[in-house]
């Protein structure tokens, strides 16, 4: 058992997220069928303008950047540009301009983007259809509803305790954009077992994703206790990762 404490240490060591990034948790998986880096590098090419929505630090859309000719990226989250705009400079990225917009409406012409970019954030499937340009190409992955259940089942919550407009089921995105014109280049979904390798990266993990009640250690730290005491296998504390893939054609 892990003492109330003992967990506070945990935290105060691990320090705060900044923008998205999740490099210092240590998690093993099981075979995943894509990786969505992968996916949008062989979809860019060099004189492509691109629009990554929800960029976050900008840690996915920086790292592409030498692969086309344009990027915008926008997060709804002003401490999310500043981080993204530092990771920046650090990395002598000049072909990104990061600005901070809602994804409800994007602030641009029609048919201004050749490709748009989303990860693990709503989908406004009217605005995306009117910023591409003809031909041009969305690109998301979406967080499935039945991630981390053993976890949201010890805090005692369902994928319906986060709000009827948190989940985006691929099969539902996928008929709108049909409904908007659009072709559907590729739809997909896996549910793997995975592996936090040690208690500060799950607890990293745990502090810093969104839940439908904010964790606090004092309220919560037993129940984390029960996670660690029936989720610790060999391979680390076990729970599953569901995600959707979709690809459309304007």
């Amino acid at each position: 058992m892990v003492t109330l404490e003992e967990l506070e240490q945990i935290v105060r060591e691990n320090g705060e997220l900044e923008g998205w990034n999740f490099s210092q948790v240590n998690i093993d998986y099981e075979p995943i069928p894509w990786d969505y880096s992968s996916i949008v590098h062989s979809y860019l090419k060099p004189n492509d303008k691109v629009l990554d929505i929800g960029t976050g630090g900008g840690e996915i859309f920086l790292s592409l950047a030498p692969n086309f000719g344009e990027g915008i990226g926008i997060d709804q989250n002003p401490t999310m540009i500043e981080t993204a705009k530092a990771n920046q400079s650090r990395l002598g990225v000049k072909n990104i301009n990061l600005i901070e917009m809602e994804g409800s409406n994007l602030q641009f012409k029609p048919d201004e983007f050749d490709i748009v970019l989303l990860r693990h954030l709503q989908v406004y499937v009217s605005e995306i259809v009117r910023v591409l340009r003809p031909g041009g190409y969305f690109i998301t992955q979406m967080v499935g509803k039945r991630s981390t259940t053993n976890f949201l089942e010890a805090f005692g919550w369902t994928s319906d305790s986060f709000g009827p407009d948190w989940w985006q089921p691929v099969g539902e995105l996928a008929k709108e954009f049909k409904h908007q014109g659009c072709s559907i280049v590729a739809q997909g979904e896996y549910d793997v077992r995975c592996w936090f390798k040690d208690i500060a990266s799950f607890m990293f993990w745990l502090m810093a994703v969104p839940w439908p009640e904010e964790i606090q250690l004092e309220k919560h730290w037993q129940i984390i206790n029960h996670i660690l005491e029936t989720s610790t296998t060999d391979r680390g504390i076990e729970t599953n990762e569901h995600r959707g893939l979709l690809i459309v054609r304007k």
